[in-house]
């Protein structure tokens, strides 16, 4: 039986991490989603939803995600109770993290960028790291789940996402019970001798204590994806889509788990379209409505962290370059170094 159950977690582990096969998984799907929406979208309709597109209302929809963004760095600042990181800082790592995830065949490589930037590049403790990366990546899981089992409730439309509304689920309750999973394996007397999951663990027992910081840290992320709901909310008005901000908070929070448990291109291209396309038109919005609404949105969602992760590598690639230089200039030359006396033997 663990035999068996190796070789299944093997498979599995092939699955998830080979960047080839995700991208033809993702290739596939994205393929099959995109013929679905090109044969059924009415073209004329979408150049109609953008021949008095509200910039106004986009640039709008774009300051509440910057705010949403800043809460869920705040949140994750909170968490931290030794190690005290800069609220930029955070938002940096947080950003170049996602930025890189959208952007990677391999979709798991948010959480492993912010470790390294934080423990390599701004020296934190690595326990620390771990254990508020888990919690509120958890804390997402769950408020995510909870905004789905109510839609489910209150949407009919959502029926046709009950799978990964399951789902989604399934990984709240997984990452609430990684939990105390992590801190009895850290606190093993045979697995000691791993220093990083033994401090994690320690880490961890600090943070189930430390009950204000989690119902702190919880209503700031139940507040972030309220204010993803308002930002999506903002521009379908401006669009004139008429729809809730409960129904626009659902909408954001559907298409984004569908997207993160689905094969999909980079970015989620065409994945996403068709989430908030299929989701919009099911609650009477227009086709050409539903599919411009569902671009902006996706940029608006997805591009900054990825601008600000090419920027931030970029301005690291000059700087470094610079500083290799600065040090290789100040080096004595021949020119330069003094006159040796002769040696006398």
């Amino acid at each position: 039986m663990i035999r068996e159950l190796r070789t299944l977690a093997s498979i599995v582990q092939r699955i998830v991490l080979q960047p080839k096969l995700r991208l033809v998984l993702g290739l596939a799907v994205g393929g099959a989603i995109g013929y679905v929406m090109v044969r059924d979208v009415e073209w004329a309709s979408l150049s109609f939803a953008f021949s008095d597109f509200p910039i106004g209302y986009a640039l709008l929809s774009l300051l509440v995600f910057a705010a949403a963004t800043a809460l869920r760095a705040y949140r994750w600042q909170v968490l931290f109770i030794g190690d005290k990181v800069p609220l930029h800082r955070l938002i940096l790592v947080q950003n170049i993290g996602i930025g890189l995830n959208s952007i990677s065949p391999i979709r798991i490589v948010s959480e492993a960028t912010q470790f390294l930037l934080l423990t390599i590049r701004y020296r934190v403790r690595g326990e620390e790291a771990a254990a508020t990366l888990g919690v509120q990546r958890a804390l997402d899981f769950v408020i995510a789940a909870i905004w789905l089992g109510v839609g489910l409730m209150v949407l009919p439309s959502l029926m046709g996402f009950a799978l990964f509304v399951i789902g989604a689920g399934v990984l709240a309750l997984v990452s609430v019970l990684a939990v105390p999973v992590v801190i009895w394996f850290g606190s093993r007397p045979g697995l000691t001798h791993l220093r990083l999951l033994a401090s994690t663990s320690s880490s961890l027992k600090g943070l189930v204590r430390a009950r204000l910081r989690l119902t702190w840290s919880f209503l700031m992320t139940l507040g972030y994806w309220i204010l993803l709901g308002l930002s999506a909310w903002i521009l379908a008005y401006g669009m004139g889509i008429d729809i809730s901000l409960l129904v626009a908070t659902l909408l954001v929070i559907g298409t984004l788990t569908f997207v993160a448990l689905v094969p999909s291109l980079p970015a989620s291209v065409g994945t996403f379209e068709f989430a908030v396309f299929y989701l919009l038109t099911n609650i009477g919005v227009s086709d050409g409505d539903a599919l411009g609404f569902a671009l902006v949105i996706h940029v608006i969602l997805f591009m900054p962290p990825i601008l600000i992760a090419i920027l931030a590598f970029a301005t690291w690639a000059v700087t470094g370059r610079r500083s290799r230089s600065n040090v290789t200039a100040d080096l004595p030359t021949a020119e330069t170094l003094p006159a040796q006396p002769p040696s006398v033997d």
